[in-house]
């Protein structure tokens, strides 16, 4: 897939942006991808974004193209509901059986609640978890949550209208546990999110991981600590190089030093799901077309 070029140069930051997300890992030299992009294409000046959607995350870029040219870009990884609707084991008994599902995993139980709330008023989309978790491509388990019209929310916010829909309700803080009856569980601890570093987060920030700073660079003293570059260290690198090539359309992979090149130019990111990641980037640019 795609690689930086490591420039003797520094890179222009385009944006002051953070994420962070875990990354399962694939052998270097194991796929490649040519990003569906052409360097002549007349682009139209604005803002656009692409999604990769994930079995509990939902990752996101914005490209903003100026006078025809891209100049800046930004980049957040949110959960879905199967990452945060989740019960403490005292919430979980107060809550009552009927309202949790206890999976077993290799951490311990997590005790997810069985209803779930996104949105408000006629848009509000509401959600019961399957009894059966779904396998991820990475070997983990994951709660389903749908209703008699969303088979599975994860794969329903596939579609960048929906994908957008949900950035906005949980940006917003529109987002609860409820019960079967429809009522707001609005006083759980899950709502909010403390960092290693003291730091508290609010309902919306407590969702992105760029603010969460979960996968952040060795030495950083927060969150787990991941490889020299952390996740938004990674996806930073990424960005700037899309930026500076004017997201040049050839193959996207990693070489043996496990670094992502893209369209021949190698670069320090040494991120292992990277294709999700810049193909997210190049399909906000590719909207930019004429």
């Amino acid at each position: 897939m795609k690689k930086l070029l490591y420039w003797t140069l520094s890179l222009i930051m385009a944006a002051s942006l953070t994420a962070c997300s875990a990354s399962t890992g694939q052998p270097a030299d194991d796929a490649s991808s040519t990003p569906q992009t052409t360097q002549t294409a007349t682009l139209k000046d604005g803002t656009y974004d692409g999604y990769d959607p994930q079995p509990t995350y939902l990752a996101r870029a914005l490209v903003t193209i100026e006078d025809g040219k891209a100049v800046s870009y930004e980049f957040e990884e949110i959960h879905l509901p199967n990452y945060w609707a989740t019960y403490t084991q005292e919430e979980a008994q107060q809550a009552g059986e009927e309202e949790v599902i206890a999976i077993e995993g290799s951490r311990g139980t997590t005790w997810y609640a069985r209803h779930v709330v996104i949105g408000t008023g006629d848009e509000a989309i509401h959600l019961t978890a399957q009894d059966q978790p779904k396998e991820a491509a990475n070997g983990s388990s994951y709660l389903v949550y749908g209703n008699q019209d969303i088979d599975d929310f994860s794969e329903y916010v596939a579609d960048d209208d929906h994908a957008a829909w949900y950035y906005e309700q949980i940006l917003a803080g529109n987002y609860w546990i409820e019960d079967a009856s429809g009522n707001l569980k609005e006083d759980l601890a899950t709502y909010s999110y403390t960092r290693d570093d003291g730091v508290v987060l609010d309902k919306a920030q407590s969702r992105c991981k760029t603010q969460i700073m979960h996968w952040t660079a060795e030495g950083s003293g927060i969150g787990t600590e991941m490889g020299a570059n952390g996740w938004s260290g990674n996806l930073t690198i990424l960005g700037d190089t899309l930026l500076q090539l004017q997201f040049p359309q050839g193959e996207v992979t990693k070489n043996q030093e496990n670094q992502v090149v893209i369209a021949d130019t190698v670069t320090t990111a040494t991120i292992e799901e990277y294709q999700g990641y810049v193909q997210m980037f190049y399909d906000a640019y590719n909207k930019a077309k004429a």
